[in-house]
């Protein structure tokens, strides 16, 4: 399990990185050996393009690399910032369940008008599904990193040395 909660980001990252680099190096391939384009080509990379995205949003906060103005924090002492982190990664929480619900009610909305996509005839919802994922993965990160900072005070900014 341990394996699986320190590798899981990491591997769909690359993944889909690398399917974004196949899929788009043949479509160039087919343009100018052969004049003509592979259009699910395109749309996979598409499709791969935004989960890459959404898992890199859980795995930085996995890693403490997101984005986050420290000026103020690093002025305080050490009990106040441990209390100042935490209420910032409780805000950050409630975005993530927020985004992951609203998630929900949009991949539930795109599955009921029967929206798909036009190349490879997926349903629209199973991109916005994405959204889900990384809401979900992104709270239970957050969690996490709370846990850490009121059980142990650890508000190190900076990536994880040992989950």
């Amino acid at each position: 399990m341990r394996n699986l909660e320190k590798w899981f980001e990491p591997v769909v990252i690359v993944g889909m990185l690398g399917a974004i680099i196949l899929l788009v190096f043949a479509d160039v391939i087919a343009r100018f050996a052969f004049s003509t384009s592979i259009a699910v080509a395109n749309e996979l990379a598409r499709f791969c393009f935004v989960y890459m995205i959404y898992f890199g949003v859980s795995y930085a906060i996995r890693e403490r690399r997101h984005m986050r103005v420290t000026v103020v924090l690093d002025q305080l002492p050490e009990a106040a910032r441990r209390w100042v982190f935490a209420l910032a990664e409780f805000i950050f929480l409630i975005y993530s369940v927020t985004v992951c619900w609203l998630g929900v009610v949009v991949t539930q909305q795109a599955f009921e008008r029967g929206k798909i996509l036009s190349s490879t005839e997926w349903p629209l919802g199973v991109l916005y599904a994405a959204i889900i994922f990384s809401g979900a993965l992104s709270s239970a990160r957050l969690v996490h990193s709370l846990w850490r900072v009121i059980a142990h005070g650890d508000t190190h900014l900076g990536p994880q040395l040992d989950v």
